[in-house]
């Protein structure tokens, strides 16, 4: 047993220190345009582009969408759609049947940046997996999304508390 504790520690080892590379090749691999853009959203944090991935999605959120979404509170939602704002990234349009209410909506700005960041990830993502077979990457694809997937069912119980 401690034998097998020890060899998952050094395989998670070796798994970080291949992500650490992974993520350098990755930026290498980018073009200098969108490295520029990569900059400037990497003041941005894993909240405010989940916001903005959310509302890229739809026609926008409510400020209360935006804190039930990230599963903080009001205050905190105004202080993200604040951050996004100043970077012109989105805007704020009062609801016309309740003043109250604030719509939160991408600017034209965060779509063409999303659109080139996407561009660019997608030509970074094939160089760096051209070494890999299609059936290879699909086994690393199905990997990363279970990964991905049973993160998201962990941490999921673990937001519900903190924000109840």
């Amino acid at each position: 047993m401690i034998s097998g504790m020890k060899q998952r520690a050094e395989l998670l080892d070796r798994l970080e220190a291949a992500q650490a590379e992974l993520r350098r090749r990755f930026l290498e691999a980018v073009s200098p345009s969108l490295q520029s853009e990569l900059a400037e959203v990497g003041s941005i944090t894993v909240h405010q582009m989940e916001v903005v991935r959310r509302l890229l999605l739809g026609d926008g959120m409510t400020m209360r969408d935006v804190a039930a979404a990230q599963g903080i509170g009001l205050s905190g939602a105004t202080q993200l759609v604040d951050r996004l704002e100043r970077r012109q990234l989105v805007t704020r349009v009062r609801d016309l049947h309740d003043r109250r209410v604030q719509h939160v909506i991408p600017t034209e700005r965060a779509r063409e940046l999303a659109a080139r960041f996407k561009t660019g990830v997608r030509r970074a993502s094939q160089e760096l997996f051209s070494t890999l077979s299609d059936e290879e990457l699909s086994t690393y694809v199905a990997l990363t999304e279970r990964v991905a997937a049973s993160a998201h069912e962990t941490t999921e119980p673990l937001l519900r508390r903190a924000t109840a």
